[in-house]
């Protein structure tokens, strides 16, 4: 099933109370057929077929319009906590919030701190402490595919659930950074300033992988759009080349969202929605990347 077949699987959904015309979509599009922001100009879809860039830009804005592209739900956002666990280097309990602000955003608080085993740090092999890292994120909470995705700047690019911050894939020297760096048992680290953070799945004490389960919600991006583990909604295993170059997919419902994989980028390649909380990294000048960016054998971008 695909949009070149749009006249065999059509669903008719109302544009509003007050219009007559009626918006035509799929119920299901899969993973083969959206797969945005590839750098080409020309996108391929399952069927073999081809389809322009403009073709693609007006199907993504029906998918937008059409509601297929929903957020995190307050369910979801409720998984967002941290165990009630002492860590051993800061003598800290780390802590997550969650609040509505009434504007169609949600607030997330914290204080860094993981609620896991941590390393011991400053090691010889890190010369780097974790330190409480307050922090108030803001993020959409109906996120929608933006016209051109969003580079990776360093620093946080989301949230976990149990508080830990998500960093992009590199090194501040635009290495690989699970190449290059030095991680504890739950796969985390601290950069020079104290935040503990992940720049890979971190499969070891957030969550746990089980063949054939479908993973859980484990974080949001700033762009607002859900996290998932690398095990899809149907049992199956994903990997980097199942998902689009922002690192993310459409599940069977019509949902877009992210999945931490064990291969590069990992987490994320880019910002398929639009990002809150960048826009200092960006005035600075901070390199910010793409996944695409990278080398594809190292993962390098410098």
């Amino acid at each position: 099933m695909n949009f070149l077949q749009v006249e065999k699987s059509i669903k008719p959904i109302n544009n509003g109370p007050d219009h007559a015309a009626k918006l035509y979509i799929l119920t299901r599009p899969p993973m083969e057929t959206i797969v945005p922001f590839l750098s080409n100009k020309i996108l391929k879809v399952d069927s073999g077929k081809n389809i322009t860039m403009k073709l693609f830009q007006t199907l993504s804005q029906l998918v937008v319009l059409s509601g297929l592209v929903s957020s995190l739900t307050q369910t979801d956002m409720d998984t967002f906590g941290s165990k009630t666990f002492t860590e051993a280097n800061t003598g800290l309990q780390g802590y997550v919030s969650v609040t509505d602000d009434g504007q169609g955003n949600w607030v997330i608080s914290g204080n860094g701190i993981p609620d896991h085993e941590t390393g011991t740090f400053p090691s010889n092999r890190s010369p780097n402490e974790i330190l409480e890292s307050e922090y108030t994120y803001t993020v959409p909470q109906e996120p929608t595919v933006a016209d051109s995705p969003t580079c990776l700047p360093p620093g946080p690019i989301g949230v976990a659930t149990n508080g830990v911050v998500f960093f992009n894939p590199w090194t501040s020297k635009g290495k690989n950074a699970i190449e290059q760096e030095t991680f504890d048992l739950c796969d985390g680290h601290p950069n020079g300033k104290g935040v503990y953070h992940y720049h890979k799945m971190p499969s070891s004490c957030l969550f746990t992988v089980e063949d054939g389960v479908p993973s859980p919600l484990i974080g949001i991006a700033f762009d607002g759009f859900g996290i998932y583990g690398p095990i899809d909604e149907n049992g199956n295993t994903l990997t980097s080349s199942d998902l689009d170059a922002c690192h993310g997919r459409f599940n069977s419902d019509g949902v877009y969202q992210y999945h931490a994989t064990t291969n590069f980028p990992y987490i994320l390649g880019c910002f398929t929605g639009k990002p809150f909380n960048i826009r200092n990294a960006l005035l600075n000048g901070d390199k910010c990347y793409f996944a695409s960016d990278a080398d594809s054998e190292t993962g390098d971008v410098e």
